[in-house]
């Protein structure tokens, strides 16, 4: 059994489910929703709402609109008064086509991030699988049932065989937003879908001469550095196999046809893609040090898919996986977005902690000493008086032993036998002594005898 929604004010939770009621309702977003072909913006923002609800919590659409039915408070704060049943959300969301959703959330992201002119951005591409709700294991699915849901067979190091989608994601390394969604059915090999990846950054204006984009040593190929350079004129650091030459990355890589046509601009195009390839063998020299960078994504993934369910929906069309990822992704960057920017807050978010601060860590200065801590202080303590006592009674052994060596050398008669025996007496005289008191000090003992 899941707990209710009870509403709290100083919920972290809420506060944070908040932001994202705000940034949904304001007129901006309103303006985008219709400019991407939803009609009825009010009820669009509260079937947006009650969906966000679901994910966030980890709950069914069904339960949420029962709480929201149940408490009046939870109404307040989300501003949906009229709640609508499960049929007319779901009905609401059928009527659009994958189209409308892709352009809402393009333009949802583009918001958040917007790409510089004079300046060069940085790019972080990755992919993750997401399955459908089919139990393979239960049932023998077929081809052409598999068709007629427009699903395919993938496979991946994670879930190895599955039947759902490839996501991937082109995220902005600075700002943390991804600009760009891309849903291949099945698996498909990442050095396959290279070219289109470039090809509709190129089409939608996000890259330009000069940037850098990172990728996964799963689109490592020769021909994929190639087009990268030449064609699109961006710097691609793609992780090497392991054992290869970085120097076959310059013999690979040759001038287009298309520069000889006008010698005019030749020359100028011959010092551009040789100043891409140098920068492209000098980054890469060291591409084992960029694996930091490269795990903000990886990051990103995680919140999507442990803190908002993007691989556990309850779906079994392709309509209706797309429309959820689509829809989850943006839940993701609009919390992320709300001030979860560096990589431990990322992981504390997918843990299911909130901390809207990042931590804050004290900088001792050079010449500054360390604080002792009280403990220690308080074992000096302990320890001074009791260093005194040993010195008191190291005191007392030696008078004993002078004493003795005095009334040894008033004898006369045995003045030979008293300076042979003198040393080994004081010696003899430690083991004989009856009385004897022991100190038990922290890590020292100390024995006294009396004759």
């Amino acid at each position: 059994m899941q707990p209710g929604l009870n509403y709290k004010e100083d919920d972290k939770k809420f506060i944070l489910l908040g932001r994202v009621f705000e940034f949904i309702e304001n007129e901006k977003t309103k303006n985008i929703m219709s400019r991407s072909g939803f009609r009825n913006r009010s009820m669009a923002v509260i079937c947006i709402k009650i969906f966000f609800m679901s994910l966030f919590f980890n709950y069914e659409l069904s339960r949420v609109i029962d709480e929201l039915n149940d408490k009046e408070e939870l109404r307040n704060f989300s501003k949906i008064y009229d709640v609508p049943n499960e049929y007319q959300v779901s009905e609401y969301f059928s009527r659009y086509n994958i189209i409308n959703f892709f352009k809402l959330a393009n333009s949802l992201l583009s918001t958040f991030f917007k790409p510089h002119v004079n300046k060069t951005d940085e790019y972080i591409v990755d992919a993750t699988p997401v399955a459908c709700d089919i139990n393979v294991i239960k049932q023998f699915i077929k081809d052409k049932h598999l068709k007629k849901l427009g699903l395919k067979w993938g496979y991946s190091t994670t879930k190895k065989h599955f039947i759902g989608y490839k996501v991937t994601i082109v995220l902005e390394k600075t700002t943390l937003t991804p600009v760009s969604i891309f849903i291949h059915p099945g698996a498909p090999n990442d050095a396959k879908i290279f070219d289109s990846i470039l090809k509709e950054l190129k089409r939608r204006r996000l890259i330009k001469k000069g940037d850098k984009i990172y990728f996964d040593r799963g689109y490592f190929s020769r021909y994929n550095y190639q087009i990268a350079i030449t064609v699109y004129r961006i710097v691609p650091i793609i992780f090497l196999k392991s054992n290869y030459d970085i120097n076959k990355i310059k013999e690979s890589i040759s001038l287009p046809l298309d520069s000889y046509k006008d010698m005019s601009t030749f020359e100028e195009t011959k010092n551009e893609i040789i100043d891409l390839v140098n920068q492209t063998v000098e980054i890469l020299t060291n591409w084992k040090d960029l694996k930091p960078d490269r795990g903000i994504i990886e990051d990103f993934f995680k919140v999507a898919k442990e803190a908002f369910g993007l691989d556990k929906f309850h779906s079994y069309t392709d309509k209706s996986m797309m429309k959820n990822i689509i829809l989850g992704l943006l839940l993701t960057t609009i919390v992320v977005q709300s001030g979860f920017k560096t990589k431990t807050q990322l992981q504390r978010l997918s843990e299911g902690y909130i901390d809207f601060e990042p931590p804050k860590i004290n900088k001792k200065k050079k010449n500054e000493k360390p604080e002792k801590s009280n403990e220690e202080n308080d074992n000096k303590k302990n320890i001074e008086p009791q260093q005194t006592l040993v010195t008191k009674i190291k005191e007392e052994i030696t008078t004993l032993f002078n004493f003795t060596s005095r009334k040894s050398s008033k004898s006369k008669k045995n003045t030979n036998n008293s300076s042979k025996n003198s040393k080994p007496m004081t010696k003899i005289s430690k083991s004989i002594f009856t009385f004897n008191l022991k100190i038990d000090i922290p890590y020292l003992s100390i024995s006294r005898f009396y004759s």
